[in-house]
């Protein structure tokens, strides 16, 4: 039986709680990892009830690390672009995320069509030759894939009864031709479906597709807090359907628990997220992000598959040299050195901060130091996973 006659037998039967709550927590974490794709489109498992049939069994298969693509699909002009790409690596084990954002007008390859924007794949082949492309792109394999289509954002928001944002600035584009219409103003309020799908999509500035891809983060961690929120056990019934119309995965029950427990574990703002780097290039007349080879698989290996601590070396004394000859102690361990400058304020006592919500790479880059104050400020925007401010009882590190 396809899953969405099997969730739609289960749904118009009355189940029980366990069973409205297991559906809420699938819509919980797919809202997160597709909140960034505009939107959050139908579970459709092709491989029917075997989406409950792993319940019990280890989430992933008992992988330490997977890889997940979600898409964001446009089809608002007919074309079916995929309108924002996110990469993400889950380590279930230690309960990490990380994820990449590809911009929607990156110059690739889509093999069997030729040069094209990323977003284009979609049009050309589905699903299929989204992932397919990505993986060329990125240079792994996907083990698991998150489709959304942009109403779902407007279902799934107003199924959370709205997303509370701070909007940065006046908003407003009309589109006749595609019946759009954004108009935000500025300030924290409460978006419903319609308006949120308006913040996420804006891109109508100097900033373009890249300030786009910094309003979806924000839209991502605030639906997640939102969603996360106790009081939204009194829609499970409401979020459950909306979720079983409106979003398209491979994920079993088994995985999206192992994701739900993660995000409750670590927090929304946690979760490292980043934008593939690139430039903005005209070719052949069309607006496209040329993507540096080297710096992609640099993006890939540091921000997805974490090798090795990212960390910023500022100096809080008036000892020169100091922060770069600690920046070169770190680097003989195997860190990559985000930034080398001053700090604002000098101190006795060097500060060591974990970026990451948790103390394990502070603690570990402490251990190279000798020392240190450990302390933790989560922010999964910051480049780096750990800060270090150094403090006059490094005078001596690295001599």
């Amino acid at each position: 039986m396809p899953f969405r006659l099997l969730a739609r037998a289960i749904l118009d039967r009355r189940p029980t709680l366990q069973w409205w709550w297991l559906i809420w927590v699938a819509a919980g974490v797919c809202v997160f990892l597709c909140g960034l794709a505009l939107g959050l489109v139908s579970i459709g498992d092709p491989q029917g009830a075997r989406w409950f049939a792993p319940i019990l069994t280890p989430p992933f298969g008992g992988r330490d690390a997977v890889s997940i693509l979600a898409m964001g699909v446009d089809d608002s002009e007919g074309r079916g672009l995929a309108d924002t790409i996110i990469a993400a690596v889950v380590r279930p084990r230690s309960g990490e995320i990380a994820a990449l954002s590809i911009p929607r007008d990156s110059r690739v390859h889509l093999p069997g069509v030729g040069v094209r924007r990323i977003s284009e794949a979609h049009s050309f082949g589905g699903r299929p030759l989204t992932i397919e492309t990505a993986e060329l792109l990125l240079g792994f394999p996907f083990d698991y894939y998150i489709e959304v289509k942009v109403p779902g954002i407007v279902e799934l928001v107003d199924a959370l009864d709205g997303v509370e944002i701070d909007v940065e600035k006046r908003m407003y584009y009309r589109d006749r031709a595609q019946n759009l219409l954004i108009d935000l103003q500025p300030g924290l309020q409460r978006l419903d479906g319609v308006q949120a799908m308006g913040y996420v999509r804006f891109r109508y500035d100097a900033h373009g597709d890249l300030g786009r891809i910094r309003r979806q983060r924000k839209f991502l961690r605030a639906a997640a807090h939102q969603l996360l929120a106790p009081e939204n056990v009194t829609r499970v019934k409401h979020l459950a359907t909306t979720f079983v119309e409106t979003v398209t995965t491979n994920l079993n029950v088994s995985d999206l628990l192992a994701l739900k427990r993660i995000l409750e574990g670590l927090g929304p703002d946690v979760i490292r997220i980043a934008t593939l780097p690139g430039h903005a290039r005209i070719i052949e007349g069309h607006s496209m992000i040329e993507l540096d080879a080297l710096e992609t698989q640099t993006a890939v290996d540091r921000i997805l598959w974490g090798q090795g601590v990212a960390v910023t070396v500022l100096n809080g004394t008036n000892i020169r040299g100091l922060a770069a000859r600690t920046a070169s102690l770190l680097e003989e361990h195997g860190c990559d050195i985000v930034e080398v400058g001053n700090a604002e304020h000098q101190t006795e006592i060097s500060v060591i901060t974990d970026h990451r919500g948790r103390a394990r790479r502070a603690e570990r880059v402490a251990s190279w130091l000798g020392g240190g104050v450990i302390s933790v400020a989560p922010d999964g925007d910051n480049p780096a996973d750990v800060t270090v401010v150094l403090g006059r009882d490094m005078a001596d590190v690295a001599q």
